[in-house]
């Protein structure tokens, strides 16, 4: 990420994704939103675009510090390529 925070995400899932762990060197407030911005990226199509999943993050009530929803959305992608 640009300020220097590392997000990773991990994916299950064929055609869909069926669970997703993200962590690395960042912050949440709360910090226990993780579960939501997980839950948020679970059960989108394994061919979700970016904007999408944008969307996805951005109605967890979470403020990302060090990273923003693109940078989780873009996690998520590479996760998936």
């Amino acid at each position: 990420m640009p300020d220097g925070k590392l997000v990773e995400v991990t994916l299950t899932g064929t055609e869909r994704i069926e669970s997703a762990r993200v962590t690395g060197d960042f912050f949440l407030e709360p910090p226990e939103a993780r579960a939501d911005l997980e839950a948020a990226i679970e059960g989108h199509p394994v061919d979700a675009d970016r904007e999408t999943l944008v969307e996805a993050i951005e109605a967890v009530d979470a403020q990302l510090i060090g990273f923003d929803p693109g940078d989780l959305a873009d996690a998520t992608l590479e996760a998936i390529a």
